[in-house]
């Protein structure tokens, strides 16, 4: 259960309590209903995530949101010099921002291997739009979405299952290409293709197989690790 996993997770970290008040039961009571897909829903397709479990993406949400609260705490704690109390005063206001779908919307986007920045001005717009208390003069947006996106691209970095997700919703786009431009059937599914060959064959010696061919030069092992990487010398792939 991901509330199991939380607890064994959070307490391997030293956060703040704006996480342990906010990241709370009744919060994990709406990500397993759609908050996750709200989150993603401008990173990943539908199409992509349904084969898999939701427990990798709520995973990601959590420990995403977890930063977010850490840079939220720091930011009104060090650059604004407010003492717990009056901090804590915004943990309600903050519970409200978190679920807003367009801040949900943006700070998903952190998670896209392309993102280099987040849209900084929205999410100040949106918590005056939500009127919430205000902030404090000093309190920089900017400087949250930088330092939360730093940290959500290193989790994205440590999870194999959420790179393998990416590679899948990258073969999607690849997919679609190639169909529009080679003599493919429209039916056939790239990335289902590659997953029924990574679950019949995942268990082989890939040593023990043959790793070039005169038709298709791709190394055969990189279709189990990098699916993404090697799609592109699918394109003269012809199903029987």
């Amino acid at each position: 259960m991901i509330v199991e996993w939380f607890t064994l997770w959070i307490g391997q970290k030293a956060v703040g309590f704006l996480v342990k008040t906010i990241i709370s039961e009744e919060f994990f009571k709406d990500l397993v209903k759609d908050y996750a897909k709200d989150f993603f829903k401008n990173i990943f397709n539908n199409a992509v995530t349904a084969p898999f479990k939701q427990e990798p993406l709520q995973k990601a949400v959590v420990m995403a949101l977890t930063e977010f609260l850490q840079a939220m705490q720091q930011q009104l704690k060090v650059r604004c010099k407010l003492p717990e109390g009056e901090i804590q005063n915004y943990a309600e206001d903050i519970k409200i921002f978190i679920r807003d779908k367009s801040v949900k919307e943006i700070l998903g986007q952190a998670f896209d291997i392309k993102c280099d920045s987040l849209d900084f001005k929205t999410l100040a717009d949106s918590w005056k739009r939500l009127q919430l208390a205000p902030l404090p003069p000093k309190f920089n947006w900017q400087t949250i979405t930088e330092q939360y996106l730093i940290q959500v691209q290193d989790i994205l970095s440590d999870s194999e299952e959420l790179r393998y997700i990416l590679e899948l919703q990258n073969l999607s786009s690849i997919d679609k290409t190639l169909k529009e431009k080679a003599d493919i059937p429209k039916d056939f599914n790239l990335p289902q293709y590659l997953e029924t060959i990574r679950e019949r064959y995942g268990n082989l010696k890939l040593d023990s197989l043959e790793t070039t061919s005169r038709e298709h030069p791709v190394n055969l092992w990189q279709m189990f690790i990098y699916p993404a990487k090697c799609a592109a010398s699918l394109s003269g792939f012809r199903t029987a």
